[in-house]
């Protein structure tokens, strides 16, 4: 995360003075600024790659501790955002005492891999603490302090040091730019700003492709903690080649080694701009990643494809910078704004004929990895422009700072500023690209004005999108979904994404982020499914929990069943409102009924906050590939809904039987089985996983026609996957920690339905029926 800050006055050129006795002695100095710059180019690089990591682990962390709701998210954003402002305004404050930045900085990151080694038993401990701090608690304010809270006590202090580094970087990389070194102090610093963000865009894929699977959570953070001292201790070592510098001397570069002109004289301009880059650049990630999520997939892995993609755009645009900064002279700071808008609605056209492209790559990529290229090929053609423009402004800003004397204090105010815009930034993401043009000389004004009436004129030219083309899902199975109809409505939201309803004949869809989710056709069977197959086992009907409203179906098939309350967790607003809408016909309006709550809550982070017990949960969600889905099918999850179960009480889980494999089916059962002492498994239309810490005992008028594995039978087959898999039953296994099935189902994304259930349906008996009666 970086920033810049503005400068006051004019920039005026040093001068060098070569004077014959002293060449050998700058050319000695020349050469070892350059050595050194080398270094910490390759050291902010490995800084940024490691930095990405522990980002996505912090949050992955604290989103399991506190659900995975916008609300807690934005805690967690303000806790980590908060920690890298602070850091900088902290560098800009004493950057006058620091004689040494390089050791400084050294010791800086020493410190961020210190604490990221500790913070996996800290992360544990803030999940207890939050447990009981927020049991019984609904107030979303009081919910929201208790987040970021505990959410700063974990990362404030890692953050902290992280935002720091900047400005100490850019003392170390000004200095001695006019010294021969062939680059000038602006271009020095603008260059390790690329390095960080290219660093964080190899990060974001090694961390989503190969590290966070490999080695799990508390792994991966602390292999990043051995780089990230790696990357400390060589700092130091470098340190004792550099001299001791004084924050307000300095090395001015000579017109000629300046590639970078000033952007202007005017401050507040160059402010400003600070704060745009970090605004404009946080909120274009936010949008990019949820319209991504509608047309290039909802995956672990399409997350960090998609910002791998974001920031190597960023990096590319701080070498584009330079171009513009040659080209636009002063203005240029307000041409990349204005710029970066234009080019951003020059691309709105292409987004709505995306989903083409999977339907048309479909039958060439029949492997997951060939997908995976598709996707990240489909991501840089829809933001690859725009993010390249908007990349511009922060290096060009770098460029007006590096040259002053007191770069590291200024950078570190200024690194302070636009950190806490790109905090709003997330929040509002549409801002005007052309502020800054106010603060331009007249000719420069009017051809930044031309660029922003140009983009103004494009909105309002574009056609609007097919939404059913946009919201087709074609990226799910890279094929045409099933005809939709016309869409009838769509709403999108933080939490759920884009939430589509879709009419054709008589049939009503509801569809999330492209994905089918239910129907009033076909699919009635499974929805109710999900509400009778437990019943069977319910020794009472007191309270039910349904997770996940979906078209509202399961909800009024639980209020069939005598019980007494019956809470409902969703996520994404927008269902809810759908289901009211759209589905009253199949759903008799249950959402109203008084003995139904609906909480706009992640379901796990429920059973955390709820004291009251449970003779039900019955979980119906979207498809266990989708980022944080399958935190609802680890085993801390099934610790968590054991503990609010009533005696005898049961939980049904779905278990996806389509584009899946075996071993993953058996990873769903064997980690449910680590928790749970008896379980029965049915397949009616869908996978239905029943659960119980007590012996299961099937009402007399109960039909177990469907049923198919159950206790030992369900271990028979677990085991029988292992032999033939030559893996281990503790393998399958998924937890917070190692996240099998949020990486593993994603890459087994393929057509399989029949395979599997006709392998499971082989390991009936009817013996499991009757003595399931007998009990």
């Amino acid at each position: 995360m970086s920033t810049i800050s503005p400068t006051s006055g004019s920039l005026t050129p040093a001068t060098v003075s070569y004077d014959a006795a002293l060449r050998g002695t700058v050319g000695r100095i020349a050469r070892q600024p350059f050595t050194t710059f080398t270094a910490l180019c390759l050291l902010y690089f490995a800084s940024g790659a490691v930095g990405l990591v522990d980002e996505v682990i912090f949050f992955k962390y604290l989103s399991l501790a506190f659900g995975a709701t916008a609300h807690a998210s934005s805690a967690v954003l303000v806790a980590f955002m908060g920690g890298l402002a602070l850091g900088s305004v902290a560098a800009a404050r004493f950057d006058a005492r620091v004689s040494r930045p390089l050791l400084v900085y050294g010791a800086l990151e020493i410190a961020v891999g210190a604490l990221c080694a500790v913070s996996p038993w800290l992360f544990g401990g803030v999940a207890h603490l939050y447990a009981s701090m927020a049991a019984g608690t609904t107030s979303l304010a009081t919910l929201e302090l208790v987040r970021t809270g505990l959410a700063a006590a974990v990362v404030l202090l890692p953050t902290f040091a992280m935002g720091a580094t900047l400005p100490l970087v850019a003392r170390v990389a000004g200095a001695g730019a006019g010294t021969g070194a062939g680059l000038g102090g602006a271009h020095r610093v603008a260059t390790l700003y690329a390095a960080n963000t290219a660093g964080g865009a190899v990060g974001a894929l090694l961390g989503a492709y190969a590290v966070i699977p490999a080695l799990g959570l508390t792994a991966s953070l602390r292999a990043g903690a051995v780089v990230s001292v790696g990357v400390g201790v060589t700092a130091i070592l470098l340190s004792r080649r550099a001299p001791a510098t004084d924050a307000t001397s300095s090395t001015e570069a000579p017109p000629s080694a300046r590639p970078l002109p000033s952007p202007g004289p005017v401050p507040r301009g160059v402010m400003l701009a600070a704060a745009a880059s970090g605004l404009l650049v946080f909120a274009g990630e936010v949008v990019f990643i949820h319209l991504l999520a509608l047309v290039d997939g909802a995956s672990v892995y399409v997350f960090g494809l998609v910002l791998a993609v974001f920031l190597v755009a960023l990096s590319a645009g701080a070498g584009a910078s330079r171009i513009l900064a040659r080209k636009a002279g002063e203005s240029a700071l307000a041409a990349s704004l204005a710029l970066s808008g234009l080019v951003l609605a020059a691309s709105l056209p292409v987004w709505d004929r995306l989903p083409d492209l999977f339907v048309a790559a479909g039958p060439l990529v029949p492997a997951w990895w060939e997908r995976e290229v598709v996707r990240g090929l489909v991501a840089a053609l829809a933001m690859g422009l725009p993010a390249m423009c908007m990349g511009m402004t922060f290096p060009l800003v770098l460029a007006a700072l590096a040259p002053r004397a007191d770069r590291g204090a200024r950078i570190g105010v200024a690194t302070a500023v636009n950190t806490l815009a790109s905090m709003a930034g997330s929040l509002l993401a549409g801002f005007a690209y052309a502020t800054t043009a106010l603060f331009v000389r007249a000719p420069a004004r009017r051809r930044v004005a031309g660029l922003a009436l140009g983009a103004c004129v494009l909105i309002l030219a574009v056609p609007r999108w097919d939404l059913a083309r946009l919201s087709s899902g074609a990226n799910v199975y890279f094929e045409r979904q099933p005809e939709q109809g016309r869409v009838i409505w769509i709403d999108e939201d933080l939490h759920g994404g884009v939430v589509t309803v879709t009419r054709g004949g008589d049939i009503t869809t509801l569809w999330t982020n492209g994905k089918y989710q239910g129907d009033t056709g076909w699919q009635m069977t499974p929805q109710r499914s999900f509400a009778d197959v437990p019943a069977m086992f319910v020794p009472r009907f007191g309270r039910a929990l349904v997770v996940g409203v979906g078209t509202g179906v399961t909800v009024q098939e639980t209020a069939h069943y005598p019980f007494e309350r019956i809470d409902v967790a969703e996520l994404s607003p927008g269902i809810v409102k759908a289901a009211r809408l759209f589905f009253g016909s199949v759903n008799g309006g249950i959402l109203d009924d008084p003995r139904v709550h609906v909480r706009l809550e992640d379901g796990r982070n429920l059973l955390v906050v709820e004291k009251d017990h449970y003779d039900l949960v019955t979980v119906e969600l979207t498809s266990i590939w989708f980022s944080g889905a399958a935190n609802l099918y680890n085993k801390e999850f099934y610790e968590v809904a054991a503990a609010k179960l009533t005696e005898g009480g049961v939980l049904s889980q779905w278990i996806q039987l389509h584009h899946t494999t075996l071993r993953e089916v058996a990873s769903q059962m064997a980690t449910a089985r680590a928790v749970f002492a008896h379980a029965a498994f049915f397949i009616r239309g869908q996978g239905f996983l029943v659960l119980s810490a007590d012996p299961l005992r099937a009402r007399p008028d109960a039909d177990l026609g469907d049923l198919v594995l159950a206790d030992e039978t369900m271990d028979a087959f677990i085991d029988d996957v292992c032999v033939r898999g030559g893996f281990t039953r503790a393998s399958l296994i998924s937890t917070d920690d190692n996240l099998r099935l949020e990486y593993a189902t994603p890459r087994n994304n393929v057509p399989s339905l029949a395979a599997v259930v006709d392998a499971l349906q082989a390991q009936r008996s009817p013996e499991v029926a009757a003595r399931l009666r007998a009990r």
